[in-house]
């Protein structure tokens, strides 16, 4: 090899260098920037309910913990709820309601969801206490209910929803949900 192709290729590989250098410079700099301007952002989040899966009545006995989970997940699908998850919740209702119910459901769930989006308001439910009567399939669920304005809380009252549940073909669908305000 000669001197002129060597410093070529050295050039070229300083080029290389220097390009890649200037690449990770604004590659750091894009990344401080975002990280600056979500560290400045007040965020909330709501805590989406797991998915439950189709419950079966074996021999005339349904399973407690089926139903006490699907009671959560129609608690937080009602009452766990902000305007970024009010589809969610609604397919939620509308998975686990009876046939014979569901509309009804929906339009609670609606009434609920319209309040949501008018006031821009999020609700929390927070489980505190589940009974259970399983001779008439109800689930009565303890706790408190909050809702925030952005990230402040601007209510914090205790509820107790009662959920009944009735045996649809072989398995055991959401038939009825009521709030009630707990007086201390």
């Amino acid at each position: 090899m000669n001197f002129d192709s060597l410093s070529r290729k050295m050039k070229a590989a300083q080029r290389a260098r220097n390009g890649l250098a200037v690449v990770l410079a604004v590659s750091i700099t894009a990344n401080l920037l975002l990280s600056y301007r979500i560290s400045q952002e007040n965020t909330q989040v709501v805590l989406i309910p797991s998915k439950v899966s189709d419950g079966m009545v074996a021999r005339g006995g349904a399973d407690i913990r089926y139903i006490e989970a699907l009671s959560l997940d129609a608690v937080y699908a009602m009452y766990t709820v902000s305007p970024g998850t009010i589809r969610y919740g609604r397919d939620v209702i509308e998975r686990i309601a009876a046939a014979q119910d569901r509309a009804r459901l929906l339009d609670s769930y609606d009434d609920i969801a319209e309040d949501i989006r008018l006031r821009r308001i999020s609700t929390v439910f927070r489980p505190e206490k589940i009974e259970h009567n399983l001779a008439r399939l109800q689930i009565t669920v303890e706790g408190t209910l909050a809702t925030y304005l952005d990230t402040t809380e601007v209510s914090n009252t205790r509820r107790r929803i009662l959920l009944t549940f009735v045996e649809e073909g072989s398995s055991i669908r959401l038939s009825r949900m009521e709030l009630q305000e707990i007086k201390e």
